[in-house]
């Protein structure tokens, strides 16, 4: 750039002094320095601009706001197995059980689970036990806590294979598949949840079968077949309206929302939030309502009235602290930074994404930290200090990676890619960028695998460009 400078400098003095020779007048000493002190001005402008560029295209940054987006809440719903623990002829577990159960369906989960474990420590039957097992798992579940909850599920698998018990296997196998949908693992996840369909068809288990469904048809969205989601989806609310599963039918609206909103039908996609959290509220379901207020939230922030979807998410977060689950204070905090983040306000942004960060800490959650750190890295790069932001995304990526966060791991690849290729550092680009590929790929994430592909196109043609300069 300076080279270039120095040259336009040299050519503009000496074509005004052609112009002045011939017109009879000499360049003065006075209006050289004159001309000089412009171009000086004008190339410190031109530095200031080269160094808080954007490090992304504006089609670049659509498609991270697209990645970062508040989370959509499709609904995985672990199934709960209780075998014949309610009428167990040990008193002092059926005593104990029916209190637990009650501080579970009342949504007091540390209480629950506690309580459940409790249930563990007395002489148990092999069914009780892994009923119980169930239990803590879905808890744990709930409460965030993925790698304690899939143990529990796994050890619940082994238990329901050794006494032959078909409806605690498609149970534990369909939780195991939540797992694993959590985590990113499409593939896997979709193995598991056809396992468990098959069982539950032939048990003729048809509240498990909606929830099969349901499940499968959550992976086709995340891979990107939505036709195929919504099959899935339908089949399953057929099913559930039928038995007359409210929590099920609900659970079902609310999945088929995202396949709408996705489509661009976003007053077809609001329809079916509205639908799902008019039946939430009518059966006392919070957890599902503050679900429902969220996705309700990204309609509006999708419509552009980030005061309404801000509105939304704040009604979330007053319901995730009166119940208590941290993990979805802290996801209701980081989703009302990224809002702030759209208004352009970083600094708020920032503040809500460190007050996530900190829950997110304390109580062990790494899945949401990873995604806070992402987040809080693209503060910095839209602040202008990509060193600081290549930080946080190197923090995200090793959480991702050390608890197998699969799309996760791909989406920080991705933002370091980013981050390189502003430094002009292109091999290193595509070399992030490749790997987020292979990721994006083995896990079955087609349209994340199309999103990449475009971005390592670019970072070849800018190879390209630099090669002809």
């Amino acid at each position: 750039m300076w080279t270039l400078i120095f040259i336009i400098l040299i050519v503009l003095i000496v074509a005004l002094n052609l112009y002045k020779t011939i017109k009879g007048k000499k360049l003065t000493t006075k209006t050289i320095n004159i001309i000089a002190c412009v171009v000086i001005v004008l190339t410190g402008i031109l530095a200031i601009m080269e160094h808080v560029k954007p490090s992304k295209t504006e089609e670049e940054l659509a498609e991270i706001k697209q990645e970062q987006r508040l989370q959509r809440r499709m609904l995985g719903e672990v199934l709960d197995y209780r075998d014949g623990l309610p009428e167990t002829k040990n008193p002092e577990l059926k005593k104990l059980f029916k209190k637990g159960y009650a501080l579970y369906e009342d949504e007091k989960y540390f209480e629950a689970i506690d309580t459940f474990k409790a249930c563990l420590e007395l002489k148990t039957k092999d069914s009780e036990r892994e009923a119980l097992l169930i239990l803590i798992g879905n808890v744990s579940y709930t409460l965030g806590k993925l790698k304690e909850a899939e143990g529990s599920y796994q050890e619940a698998l082994l238990i329901a294979k050794r006494i032959n018990d078909e409806e605690g296997k498609a149970t534990a196998l369909g939780n195991i598949g939540l797992i694993y949908w959590d985590k990113g693992d499409l593939n896997q996840s979709l193995k598991y949840h056809q396992e468990a369909l098959k069982i539950d068809q032939e048990i003729a288990y048809r509240e498990g079968e909606a929830r099969d469904l349901g499940n499968i048809g959550n992976v086709y969205c995340l891979k990107g077949d939505l036709d195929q989601a919504l099959k899935y989806h339908q089949e399953a609310l057929k099913i559930d309206k039928e038995i007359s599963y409210r929590k099920g039918e609900a659970r079902d609206l609310s999945n088929i929302g995202p396949i709408y909103q996705t489509k661009g039908d976003l007053a077809l996609a609001l329809k079916y939030y509205e639908d799902a959290l008019k039946i939430y509220r009518e059966i006392g379901g919070r957890e599902g309502e503050a679900n429902q207020l969220g996705n309700i939230g990204l309609i509006y922030r999708d419509r552009g009235d980030l005061d309404q979807a801000l509105k939304r998410l704040e009604e979330v977060l007053a319901i995730e602290r009166k119940l208590g689950r941290r993990w979805g204070e802290a996801t209701a905090l980081s989703n009302i930074g990224l809002i702030y983040q759209d208004k352009g306000d970083l600094d708020q942004g920032l503040k809500y994404h460190q007050e996530a960060l900190k829950i997110e800490r304390e109580i062990g959650f790494k899945r949401g930290e990873a995604v806070t750190l992402g987040n809080i890295g693209l503060i910095y790069e839209a602040k202008g200090d990509p060193d600081q932001a290549l930080k946080y995304y190197e923090d995200a990526l090793k959480i991702d990676k050390d608890i197998g966060f699969k799309e996760g791991e791909g989406n920080q690849l991705g933002n370091i890619a980013g981050v390189y290729k502003h430094k002009g550092n292109l091999d290193q680009a595509s070399e992030y960028l490749n790997e987020a590929l292979e990721i994006f790929e083995e896990i079955g994430m087609q349209p994340e695998v199309e999103k990449t592909m475009r971005n390592i196109a670019r970072v070849e043609a800018e190879k390209k460009k630099a090669k002809k300069q």
